[in-house]
């Protein structure tokens, strides 16, 4: 890099002399970073017009990438510089409440190891909460599992889970582990909030198979994961929920997944968004870099 940048600075001022004043470099040196770039490309580079020197036609070719180069090594120094050093600030953050409770706190946990400059706050409410924040610019950077505005919002999908039905180990329909939709429309059954990404994934299953969710026997709505979970492992009912959520409970045997006979699973993604053409924030835009990184963690 040093010999392309006496290069150019010879090209430009059309003396080696010259040159060497401005980058601080004696003429033999000079002289000698011109004599190994020749060397290398196999060419001159100048011809020598007494004190005057000018670019051959092969150094014209090479200065237009000489400089090109410089431009680019100046561009990612920047841009190392900035993302490992100069970066500093606060973000607000938004997750549903599958990767808001399971899988945000984790990411900023690792994210933060890295770049310690940058605080980070984070909000967790329902999926369409969590977007329509994003869009008034109350958040910068959200991740939900619903479909959403393809025209407002840019999304870069990070993981999946599936909606399932759980029952405690004490409920009737645990030992059958496979349920017609009979059993389940006239089962108690909890299920989320709407607005939430796990509810409205569920009712578009439904609605897939020919019912409705308003023909199930809904005893309860709820606003978290969590109250599905406690209600469900205190014999309310049935509950809808995604797997990350009971995974321990399921492992440790606190509560048994049920399927749904003669039906697959019931899969959903999660994506990172932002809003489409709004400039995010230098630490926001780290984030976001960060946060593309960890997709299936």
């Amino acid at each position: 890099m040093k010999h392309l940048e006496t290069f150019c600075k010879v090209a430009e001022l059309e003396s080696f002399s010259r040159a060497g004043e401005v980058i601080y470099l004696t003429q033999p040196t000079v002289s000698g970073h011109i004599a190994s770039l020749e060397q290398t490309v196999g060419f001159k580079l100048f011809d020598r017009l007494g004190r005057r020197v000018s670019l051959t036609n092969g150094g014209k070719v090479f200065y237009h990438y000489a400089k090109e180069i410089l431009k680019l090594r100046d561009e990612a120094r920047n841009a190392v510089y900035e993302f490992s050093h100069l970066i500093k600030g606060k973000i607000m953050i938004g997750g549903s409440t599958i990767p808001g409770e399971y899988f945000l706190p984790r990411v900023m946990g690792r994210f933060q190891e890295e770049a310690r400059g940058i605080s980070i706050s984070l909000v967790i409410a329902d999926s369409q909460d969590i977007i329509d924040r994003l869009l008034a610019g109350e958040i910068e950077v959200g991740v939900v599992g619903m479909k959403f505005d393809g025209k407002r919002v840019d999304a870069y999908p990070l993981f999946q889970d599936r909606v399932i039905i759980v029952a405690s180990t004490q409920h009737p329909l645990a030992s059958h582990k496979e349920v017609s939709w009979e059993e389940l429309r006239t089962a108690p059954l909890l299920i989320r909030e709407r607005g939430s990404g796990t509810r409205k994934t569920f009712e578009e299953y439904v609605r897939a198979a020919g019912y409705h969710v308003d023909d199930l026997n809904i005893i309860g709505e709820v606003g978290s994961s969590t109250a599905v979970k406690e209600g469900v492992k205190g014999g309310v009912g049935l509950g809808i929920i995604s797997d990350i959520a009971v995974h321990d409970e399921i492992e440790e045997g606190k509560i048994q997944e049920i399927t749904l006979r003669g039906h697959g699973a019931i899969g959903r993604d999660f994506f990172a968004v932002v809003p489409r053409g709004r400039e995010l924030s230098p630490p926001a835009r780290r984030f976001l870099e960060f946060l593309t990184t960890q997709r299936q963690s």
